[in-house]
């Protein structure tokens, strides 16, 4: 499917090596683009590989036919590292996405939790302390207030 956008915004950024891209796609015969598409046409209007496009986000105003999207075209995957691990998952394929979780879930598995030794008991001891003190003050100050009920009911 040829998609046709318009590129809203175009900036440069030479020190992250990369192209800041925002565009504007009309999808009047169909839903909201899928990233897989969005990177394939850009990666074809900017003449590089999809691997080197990041869909950053993709927003359809409710009731319209016009997608907002903002991505990031890096001039070679080593610039491209620095790319957040979840955008790298979010824009692959849902079969290698799926894959992406499973391997994520197993190294979560994998590593069983170690149980720390509480070594801060002392300290919640104090803030026990401390506790009591601000009742205290709260008893003190229910007491002074005694009094002035008193007066207001020997002024009336």
């Amino acid at each position: 499917m040829l998609m046709e956008f318009k590129v809203k915004e175009d900036n440069y950024n030479s020190l992250l090596k990369r192209k800041e891209v925002l565009i504007e796609v009309d999808h009047e015969a169909s839903g909201t683009p899928s990233r897989i598409e969005l990177k394939k046409a850009v990666a074809a209007k900017y003449g590089t590989k999809p691997e080197n496009v990041y869909v950053i986000d993709v927003e359809t105003k409710t009731g319209t036919q016009n997608a907002t999207c903002q991505l990031q075209v890096y001039d070679d995957l080593q610039s491209a590292r620095i790319v957040p691990k979840y955008i790298q998952v979010r824009d692959l394929p849902p079969e290698e996405r799926r894959q992406a979780k499973e391997q994520k879930a197993k190294k979560k598995e994998e590593k069983p939790k170690e149980e720390k030794p509480k070594e801060g008991k002392g300290k919640p001891e104090k803030g026990k302390e401390e506790k009591p003190k601000p009742e205290q003050k709260k008893e003190e100050k229910t007491a002074p207030e005694a009094p002035k009920k008193g007066k207001e009911g020997a002024a009336q």
